[in-house]
């Protein structure tokens, strides 16, 4: 019975790093075109809260220094960058020597690779992000079996968010 400290009560177990108070946060600008507003180039100060669920081993779901060390990782990525959604219909892109050349409506931008973050989605909105990080976050990190679902909530700022959650 030792190890059975699961099945004592009935209920879900979870553990959870919120970035405002873990310094897990990014800085980033982006567009999104055919917005009223967000159709700018503008830019946030991101946070990012994650939740993994499942069951205890040994008293633990996951160590919380492995989980925010890989969060890290991912958000170092994208820090201080030009999130560039590169699915997306409405943008045209052109690779021209060490620029990448952004066409949207009517407006045209020419900025260096090396301050490109090249995202794989079709908008580069908080809903969008969150999904994401939640995927990549699960790409990076080999959960245990004893891990049951991850959420994913990205904070554009204050009071702002988005979140995304999967089950395995």
């Amino acid at each position: 019975m030792g190890n059975d400290e699961n099945t004592k009560k009935k209920g879900i177990m979870y553990v959870e790093v919120k970035g405002a108070e873990t310094n897990l946060r990014f800085s980033a600008a982006h567009f999104i075109p055919y917005h009223s507003k967000c159709r700018r180039l503008h830019g946030h100060d991101y946070t990012v809260d994650v939740r993994i669920y499942g069951v205890m081993e040994k008293g633990m779901i996951m160590d919380f220094v492995e989980l925010k060390h890989s969060i890290r990782e991912l958000l170092e990525d994208i820090d201080h960058k030009l999130i560039i959604p590169m699915r997306s219909r409405d943008i045209i892109l052109k690779k021209s020597g060490t620029n990448l050349e952004i066409t949207y409506e009517e407006k045209h931008l020419s900025v260096p690779i090396e301050f490109i973050y090249e995202c794989p989605l079709e908008e580069s909105s908080s809903e969008q992000l969150s999904r994401f990080f939640c995927e990549k976050l699960k790409e990076k990190i080999k959960f245990g079996n004893n891990v049951h679902g991850l959420r994913v909530t990205l904070f554009e700022g204050p009071g702002q968010n988005a979140t995304w959650s999967e089950e395995f």
